[in-house]
């Protein structure tokens, strides 16, 4: 039994190391194949990767900026969200810088829910297309995990949620969790809170149905001074 052990002894391990090839080739092929679809996926993730890093670019950049929207009540000091909102804080002071909002009227109000801005429509002598103005070039929008309560800063937006937002904005005055996740809450009041409130007391139209929430005396937006 011994002597035949020893015979076939050499054949076995012929065997073994052909078996060991196949498998160290099957592992090669399969580890080559696995290197090729990181590289591919890694490929599909860099586009996406860079515009991530912008993103964190703008929200460094934007970080610790102010607004001081300047009415014909009182002042409303804001703070805003870059990490969570980047486009819409860019949104929002690129356009104060440039004078956009510079007289410019609350012409939605609605006490214990909030006070809208923002169209440039407001500044003409036309109170009827008041409400339906904006920019050319609109924006995606940003939903986060920010609650819709009181001195909130938030994006009014259309019906249709893949249109964008544009420069209309409003001021939160009551707590409205049902905006939660569905507009882009993209900073708060941190000094005037009670102009806020002055202005959703004011008097608003209640005879004609298509001036509906439209203060009786203007609100009017003077300026937006932005600083840092």
């Amino acid at each position: 039994m011994k002597r035949l052990f020893v015979l076939f002894l050499p054949l076995v391990l012929a065997l073994m190391s052909c078996g060991d090839k196949e498998e160290i080739q099957r592992l090669t092929d399969a580890n080559t194949e696995l290197a090729e679809k990181i590289a591919s996926l890694e490929a599909q993730l860099k586009p996406y990767k860079e515009s991530y890093d912008r993103f964190q670019f703008l929200a460094r950049k934007l970080k610790g900026i102010k607004a001081r929207i300047v009415t014909n009540h009182g002042d409303i000091e804001v703070a805003f969200f870059p990490d969570k909102a980047p486009l819409h804080c860019f949104n929002f002071i690129t356009r104060a810088e440039s004078g956009f909002y510079d007289n410019i009227q609350f012409h939605r109000v609605i006490s214990g829910f909030m006070i809208q801005a923002g169209d440039p429509n407001s500044k003409d002598e036309d109170p009827y297309n008041d409400g339906i103005g904006g920019p050319i070039a609109m924006i995606p929008h940003e939903f986060n995990d920010t609650n819709h309560v009181p001195g909130i800063l938030s994006m009014a937006r259309t019906g249709n949620v893949g249109a964008g937002a544009g420069s209309q904005f409003f001021i939160v005055h009551g707590n409205a969790a049902h905006l939660n996740n569905q507009y882009t809450a993209f900073g708060k009041v941190t000094k005037g809170i009670e102009v806020v409130n002055k202005i959703a007391a004011i008097e608003t139209n209640k005879k004609d149905r298509r001036l509906q929430d439209r203060p009786v005396k203007p609100a009017i937006i003077k300026e937006i001074q932005v600083y840092r």
